[in-house]
C-alpha cells in the first residue's frame, strides 16, 4: 500500500498505516492506491519503501529520531532535476 503525508506530500510503501510521516513527523497520513499512485506520479524505488529515502528523519512507527545516512535521493534534489530540465 502507498501512503502519502498530508503536510508534506512524501510518500511511503507499507503493509500497515505508518503512525507518522518519515520527514516531518506530522500524524496526518492518508492512504493512496497502487492505480491513483500511478496518477500521481509517485516513483517509490525498489530498494526502498520511501519515495525520497535521503529525507528519512524519523521512525514512521515510533515517531523517534533516525540516525541514518542521508546520502540517497531527496525531494530537494528531484525538484532541482526538474528545474534544470525544465530550463534546459
Amino acid at each position: 500500500m502507498n501512503w502519502v503525508c498530508k503536510q508534506c506530500g512524501r510518500s511511503m510503501r507499507s503493509e500497515e498505516k505508518p503512525n507518522h510521516c518519515y520527514f516531518c513527523r506530522i500524524d496526518h497520513i492518508e492512504n493512496v492506491s497502487d492505480e491513483d499512485a500511478g496518477k500521481m506520479g509517485l516513483n517509490i524505488p525498489d530498494d526502498s519503501p520511501y519515495e525520497f529515502p535521503g529525507d528519512v528523519r524519523w521512525d514512521p512507527s515510533t515517531g523517534k529520531r533516525l540516525m541514518v545516512p542521508y546520502d540517497a535521493r531527496t525531494l530537494q534534489q528531484f525538484q532541482r532535476d526538474i528545474m534544470e530540465r525544465v530550463l534546459a
